[in-house]
């Protein structure tokens, strides 16, 4: 069962702390009073959206013999204006380098994130979640 556990550091701030003890600083953004030396819950928030999803690609494109070299996932999201400004939209922009097939890229993907990754299932009932990925080619030299 996963567990945390958030403490009070102060002004704005706040520390996470997982049931292994990794620790991450929490803060408000700086325009709400922030110092802009922790990450937003918001913005963590998105972190463990591309986190989780990346897990499942990783997992899956190594189990179908992919040789995955890089992986990125830019995600932004848009509020709504009324509170609780919950997020509303996500787009999650992928970037995928390797020897990678096309197809096998493009299921993995879209099963990521519209069966296996838990966060990507709670957000979609309540977010629209759009995804987009780009595969960067490998490029073998030749010494020939």
């Amino acid at each position: 069962m996963p567990r945390a556990t958030v403490i009070w550091n102060g002004d704005l701030k706040l520390i996470g702390r997982d049931s292994l003890g990794h620790e991450v600083l929490m803060e408000a953004h700086k325009r709400y009073g922030g110092t802009g030396t922790g990450i937003t819950p918001m913005e963590l928030f998105l972190m463990a959206l591309g986190g989780c999803v990346g897990l499942e690609i990783v997992i899956m494109l190594k189990a179908r013999n992919q040789n995955l070299v890089y992986y990125e996932a830019e995600l932004e999201g848009t509020s709504k204006e009324e509170h609780p400004k919950i997020l509303n939209k996500i787009y999650v922009k992928f970037r995928l380098k390797g020897n990678l097939d096309d197809d096998v890229v493009d299921k993995v993907v879209n099963l990521a994130m519209s069966k296996l990754c838990p966060i990507a299932a709670m957000l979609s009932s309540i977010s629209e979640i759009k995804w987009s990925y780009e595969i960067i080619k490998d490029e073998v030299e030749n010494n020939t």
